[in-house]
């Protein structure tokens, strides 16, 4: 079976058919002159939105919690460790990925700011962006997913002066 939007219908579950989720890190660190942050970023490397900026992160896998997953998809795809998960946000539209209806808890993490980082998994490069110059120059089109809105939303309820 398909479903309004293409996609295949995931198994049922019972009666229901169950949507998948994500959980997603947005990492800022603090300029040490400056009130200004820089956030960690990754390119995707594969599709959906492939070359597309997202935020560090990934699927949950069975039997873990949210707030682990992630940790553990920062790690993966930047390989930094991160510390102190607080929820943000959960989003899940069903148009938000094209493969299917997934949902997404979004946390703010920390992670030491002078850590080192690489990329790794499924993000083709992970990179520091200083925070106002990805607001200045950058569209929804230069994003994955709902992750540009996600993050005008995080910039208007935790920031002032962007």
């Amino acid at each position: 079976e398909i479903d309004e939007y293409g996609r295949p219908y995931p198994p049922k579950c019972g009666e229901y058919r169950i949507p998948h989720v994500a959980a997603d890190a947005i990492v800022l660190r603090t300029h040490k002159d400056d009130d200004f942050h820089d956030i960690l970023l990754i390119t995707r490397g594969i599709e959906p939105s492939k070359g597309c900026l997202a935020f560090p992160g990934g699927h949950i896998d069975y039997n873990e919690s949210p707030d682990h997953a992630c940790i553990r998809e920062l790690e993966e795809e930047c390989g930094i460790k991160g510390t102190k998960p607080e929820l943000f946000t959960v989003r899940g539209d069903a148009t938000r990925d094209p493969r299917k209806h997934m949902i997404t808890i979004v946390y703010s993490v920390t992670v030491d700011p002078d850590a080192g980082y690489k990329a790794g998994d499924d993000a083709a490069t992970a990179e520091w962006y200083n925070l106002k110059e990805i607001v200045d120059s950058k569209v929804e089109k230069d994003f994955a997913f709902d992750h540009h809105s996600i993050l005008s939303e995080y910039i208007d309820k935790k920031l002032t002066g962007y």
